[in-house]
């Protein structure tokens, strides 16, 4: 397929030596907690991918990046999913470097990750039913320097990986009043009081690592401590837009490789009619094309309301898209192939993950519709 050609020259590119080295790595090793994937990510210099050339990253912009993520998620489920979380994290700092806002010590970061290879975590929204994206159940105490962070992440990807967690947290705030801010604290992993417990029992997805990260009295310096400027229960700031537009690009991308990989399963063993096999082409170059759509605005420097709407959009629409393909793909390999090849159902599992990333469906609905009527979008 088109598509997989594109994202696996992009690849090659940028992460040299990556897909040749995990191509013949069976599936459940990669997938399993420990498996050579992030390693090789990480010696292939993939965590500066988004780090622009000047601080020694790979330069690569968000058309590219898409593309990377979805020949790493067509390699491997997890370490699509996992890298989307740590690319998510690096763009958002990118960013910041970027903005008004920002101090010597963003840029001195973003090079040393680059430089160090260093892996970052995501700790923001949780995979729990009725919250909202914003919603922060870490809270940090103002000491003396800085701040003592309390609180637990879960699932948070790359628990065991990471050399940084970033994570979401309510701010007492700043004008002394009784309300709570959004601040997002840089913790270095392995700083005293932070501990990892687990938590994934799904056999799919494993190698992510999406684990618990707890956090009791970990003392974060107040220049590690980056404040939003959105008070908790409203709306989103220009910073964390683009935060959300670049997740939502990348963990699409993640989960259309995936699905890619069982669709071109089914197109090698030439079965069904030459309508079911084109079903299962125009399902997934469909579903590239949204992401890369808005990766295009991305690229033009457009990143705002209308972007993060367009991402949810593409977002919504390819969830049901890679559903569609999996279940053609699955059928046509048949049942046989279904009991006798572990791949095929784990892959058809990881098809329906996207649906649980937020913001969910339903958390959104209204907001889009008042949008294409002209409203600011509110993504809670």
């Amino acid at each position: 397929m088109r598509t997989m050609d594109h994202a696996r020259e992009a690849c090659e590119k940028f992460l040299p030596g990556l897909a040749e080295k995990l191509h013949d790595v069976p599936l459940p090793v990669l997938e399993a907690p420990g498996g050579p994937g992030l390693d090789a990510f990480r010696r292939a210099g993939g965590p500066g991918l988004l780090i622009p050339g000047v601080y020694g990253g790979g330069g690569a912009g968000a058309l590219e990046a898409v593309r990377v993520g979805r020949a790493l998620g067509a390699l491997s489920p997890s370490l699509g999913v996992a890298t989307a979380m740590h690319n998510f994290s690096v763009a958002s700092l990118v960013a910041l470097v970027g903005s008004a806002d920002a101090s010597g010590l963003e840029w001195m970061l973003i090079e040393g990750i680059a430089r160090d290879r260093l892996l970052v975590a995501s700790g923001f929204a949780e995979g729990r039913t009725g919250t909202g994206i914003l919603d922060a159940s870490v809270t940090a105490r103002p000491v003396d320097g800085g701040f003592l962070v309390n609180g637990s992440k879960k699932p948070c990807s790359l628990t065991r990986s990471m050399n940084l967690l970033t994570a979401g947290v309510a701010l007492p705030a700043a004008d002394g009043g009784a309300g709570s801010e959004l601040g997002v604290a840089l913790v270095p992993a392995d700083s005293p009081g932070i501990s990892r417990r687990p938590f994934w029992e799904a056999p799919f997805l494993a190698g992510a690592e999406s684990d618990e990260v707890l956090l009791e009295d970990v003392f974060v310096p107040g220049e590690l401590m980056l404040r939003t400027q959105t008070e908790l229960g409203t709306g989103l700031d220009t910073l964390q837009t683009v935060g959300f537009v670049w997740f939502e690009l990348l963990v699409t991308s993640a989960y259309t490789g995936a699905v890619a990989r069982l669709a071109e399963t089914a197109l090698a063993a030439g079965k069904g009619s030459a309508t079911d096999r084109a079903a299962l082409i125009t399902g997934t170059e469909a579903a590239a094309a949204l992401a890369e759509h808005v990766a295009r605005r991305v690229d033009d420097g457009r990143v705002g309301n209308d972007e993060l709407a367009a991402s949810l959009t593409a977002r919504y629409a390819v969830q049901e898209l890679l559903v569609d393909t999996a279940d053609r793909a699955a059928e046509l390999l048949g049942g046989l192939a279904f009991a006798t090849a572990p791949d095929i159902g784990h892959l058809l599992a990881v098809s329906r993950a996207l649906a649980f990333h937020p913001p969910s469906r339903s958390s959104t609905a209204q907001a889009l519709v008042d949008h294409h009527a002209g409203a600011p979008l509110r993504v809670q």
